[in-house]
């Protein structure tokens, strides 16, 4: 491995590990940590206050609600995540927040399910996996609700989302760890 690489890599290793424990989530898991920086914009233009109520439906390791914690404290926060061993690290380290462990995708529908005022996600990218969690997301908003979220800057999102979004934010390719897909970070308000 060339040398400058290895660094690189070993520099993320030692930013993770101080970060975030490390653990054990199933080989075919599409978890990739939001970078902290990604957290604080999707934050910031998602506009929270500590009347919002907050869903963050790809919970992980609690990257992007270690940044709602940070810019409202006592966030009002439901949090979704698939991994069992996950949503258990989840319950230790936010005290307060409530984790739901299933897919996402499972969760009720608009109709029977809570409505939120604030949904920060950065959801699986796989075969178009962004988009239908990012439409499933926007039918749980509140009227006057913003969504905001990490997507893949393909042609099917370009085609599906971007027409739906009123911020479209190109990421340098290699944001996230171990890969170099064009991401972008996207904004929809509910009318």
């Amino acid at each position: 491995m060339h040398t400058a690489l290895k660094q690189r890599i070993d520099m993320m290793r030692g930013k993770i590990d101080r970060v975030v424990p490390v653990v054990e989530v199933p080989a075919s898991s599409q978890l990739f940590v939001t970078p902290e920086n990604e957290c604080t914009r999707l934050v910031e233009l998602a506009g929270i206050s500590a009347e919002d109520s907050i869903l963050e439906p790809s919970a992980g390791t609690g990257a992007i609600l270690r940044a709602i914690r940070a810019t409202v404290p006592g966030a009002v926060c439901d949090a979704i995540e698939i991994s069992g061993a996950l949503c258990e690290f989840l319950r230790k380290e936010f005290e307060g927040i409530n984790v739901i462990c299933r897919d996402f995708l499972q969760s009720p529908d608009a109709g029977t399910a809570p409505r939120y005022s604030r949904i920060i996600m950065n959801p699986p990218f796989n075969q178009g996996a962004d988009i239908k969690h990012i439409m499933h997301a926007y039918s749980l908003l509140k009227p006057g609700g913003v969504l905001t979220a990490v997507c893949l800057d393909g042609p099917r999102q370009n085609e599906k989302l971007k027409p739906l979004a009123d911020h479209w934010e190109r990421l340098p390719r290699g944001t996230f760890a171990y890969t170099d897909v064009a991401t972008v970070i996207m904004r929809m308000a509910m009318g």
